[in-house]
């Protein structure tokens, strides 16, 4: 579903250039579930930006569902096969915009199915996610940062996507609503599956949502490592990421 191939990304700023991505590739399969690591600073956030279309890189091949990026016609089949998930829920739902609303966009924009079902449609997801139907009538300050998150995976996932992109999602949240948002997520993808690209800093936590780790550090690719055999890395920088994650 994604390849790269020598993607590089470099920032210019009063004559200073930095490599925020310097040289990566690796692909990502049918309904895999890929981590990326590392701290601060690692470029994995700007790669994961790359890969969503938000920036464009430097130089570098990227193709996504095995077509080359620049030579995409249909742009409104990609951002439905392929949706993100961001760590503040806040900066995709408009405050003024009640959650009904904003978990009907998908099924207007991309006419998934006719108006009269899609209300119904909609309660079943919240069912689907464990929140109570009526949250759907509230707006984004009347609910807590983890309900928000499950709002917004109910909202990916009822588009069906081929592939999801996480950027640190669980974050901000406290370690209950952290554990059920992941735990949230491992059911709809064995329900579900999809292929995803999960960013964080927390080692650990992707170990128990992935397949496979890839570990950044000055924008580029340290090792990688299939998650069940984390303790058996050989790079010190990856051995400095698992400790500090115990």
């Amino acid at each position: 579903m994604i390849q790269l191939e020598n993607i590089c990304k470099q920032y210019t700023n009063h004559n200073h250039t930095v490599r925020a991505v310097d040289d990566v590739s690796f692909s990502v399969a049918e309904n895999e579930r890929v981590g990326i690591a590392g701290g601060s600073g690692s470029g994995k956030s700007t790669l994961l930006r790359i890969i969503a279309l938000l920036e464009k890189p430097t130089s570098g091949t990227l193709r996504l569902f095995g077509e080359d990026i620049h030579s995409i016609q249909n742009h409104t089949e990609i951002y439905r096969s392929m949706q993100m998930m961001f760590q503040n829920p806040l900066a995709v739902i408009p405050p003024r915009m009640n959650l009904e609303a904003f978990l009907l966009e998908p099924y207007i924009n991309y006419g998934l199915m006719d108006v009269a079902s899609t209300k119904d449609d909609i309660r079943k997801w919240m069912q689907r996610v464990d929140l109570p139907e009526n949250t759907v009538y509230k707006y984004p300050h009347e609910v807590s940062g983890g309900q928000l998150q499950r709002v917004v995976l109910a909202r990916i996932m009822l588009m069906n996507p081929k592939l999801v992109l996480f950027d640190e999602p669980t974050s901000a949240l406290d370690a209950v609503n952290q554990k059920l948002v992941l735990d949230l997520l491992q059911k709809l993808h064995s329900e579900q599956p999809f292929g995803y690209v999960f960013v964080s800093h927390d080692i650990g936590l992707l170990q128990a949502v992935t397949d496979r780790i890839i570990v950044m550090k000055d924008g580029q690719i340290v090792e990688t490592i299939e998650s069940k055999r984390l303790k058996e890395a050989v790079h010190p920088y990856t051995k400095s990421l698992v400790e500090a994650s115990v």
